[in-house]
């Protein structure tokens, strides 16, 4: 199987819509604080709804990309490439950059509590900042929330290799069982919100079914239609996470297919979906520490939106697109078995 050529899709635009999306949901959480919010609350579902689409993008690009290169070490070089530079920066930024400006202790303190071995070791992926005197007085005390997404990713990443080497990937079977398998953990653990985030991995899997055994699937606008209607309708009731697993992967790739030329050249310039994903929330939390949370909602996220473009697409041109370079370069391929290749 080919990989999706670029340019002859949507998924840029795709991708950087569902970014600013989740921006302006974050927006609003991050004025009000997560417990004031309504259990179904539309800027929450809508965000809801944009990192769903995320992650079923994801699902159905990189098991093309595996197919194309069914080679774990040239995998997971070029999905590194994709996730860990530009990550990195973003992580410096906001302790070396954000963290300095935003902190509540004393200059000292704060280099004493960042290079202390538990806070250094969880930076990463750190949400609490109270122990760098980040953001404790926000209504939400989280560094970099966003990040939650990244290791979830990634071990979708290390089922796509692992299966693919063992040559189960394109096997119907395997990846229903997968989606199963998911839909009982969910149930599980519906009650806790940490745990209950397992349903996200579930879009991916969806993706990834959808373009390893229906690639020519044709998608109607009108079923788009009646679906988004009953993902609306549904959206006050517990139903509306249950509607979304069909109407969000479906909605998602009718329009990541639309043959529209303007729409399809969009990331022509760059890709700056996952600069604005990783640089948004603390230039948001330093917003809200600094100009309170008076500022109407649509003052707010275009805000956001203005202050955290330039760091994406600084990420992209400086970062991204040279790590990107490096996809190609020679590496020791693995063999695999010709029932693995196919």
């Amino acid at each position: 199987m080919r990989t999706a050529i670029r340019h002859e899709n949507n998924f840029d635009l795709l991708r950087l819509v569902a970014a600013l999306i989740i921006i302006v949901s974050h927006a609003y959480a991050l004025q009000v604080g997560y417990l004031a919010m309504p259990a179904f609350c539309p800027l929450v579902l809508v965000g809801y709804a944009a990192l769903a689409a995320l992650f079923t993008v994801s699902g159905y690009l990189i098991p093309q990309s595996w197919c194309a290169q069914p080679d774990p070490v040239r995998f997971f070089w070029k999905r590194s490439l994709r996730v860990f530079p530009g990550l990195i920066a973003a992580v410096l930024f906001t302790l070396l950059v954000v963290g300095p400006i935003a902190t509540s202790l004393s200059p000292a303190e704060y280099l004493h509590a960042l290079l202390s071995p538990g806070n250094l070791s969880e930076a990463p992926f750190f949400e609490d900042g109270s122990s760098l005197g980040l953001f404790t007085a926000n209504p939400i005390t989280y560094v970099n929330a966003s990040l939650w997404t990244i290791p979830v990713e990634f071990s979708m990443y290390v089922i796509v290799a692992v299966f693919g080497m063992a040559g189960l990937l394109r096997k119907k079977s395997v990846l229903f069982g997968l989606i199963a398998a998911n839909l009982l953990l969910w149930g599980i653990w519906y009650a806790d919100p940490s745990l209950s985030k397992i349903r996200f991995t579930l879009y991916f899997l969806i993706g990834a079914y959808l373009s390893l055994h229906h690639p020519n699937l044709r998608y109607d606008g009108g079923a788009v239609f009646l679906l988004l209607l009953a993902l609306v309708a549904s959206a006050a009731t517990p139903l509306f996470s249950f509607v979304a697993l069909i109407a969000v992967p479906y909605a998602v790739l009718w329009f990541a297919h639309l043959p529209v030329p303007a729409l399809n050249a969009f990331g022509r310039h760059g890709d700056f979906s996952y600069g604005m994903y990783i640089y948004a929330y603390p230039i948001q939390q330093t917003i809200v520490l600094f100009l309170g949370t008076s500022l109407s909602l649509p003052v707010f996220a275009a805000l956001s939106i203005i202050l955290t473009a330039p760091f994406a697409v600084c990420s992209w041109v400086f970062i991204e697109r040279r790590a990107l370079a490096l996809k190609q370069v020679a590496l020791a391929p693995v063999r695999l078995s010709r029932s693995v290749r196919e």
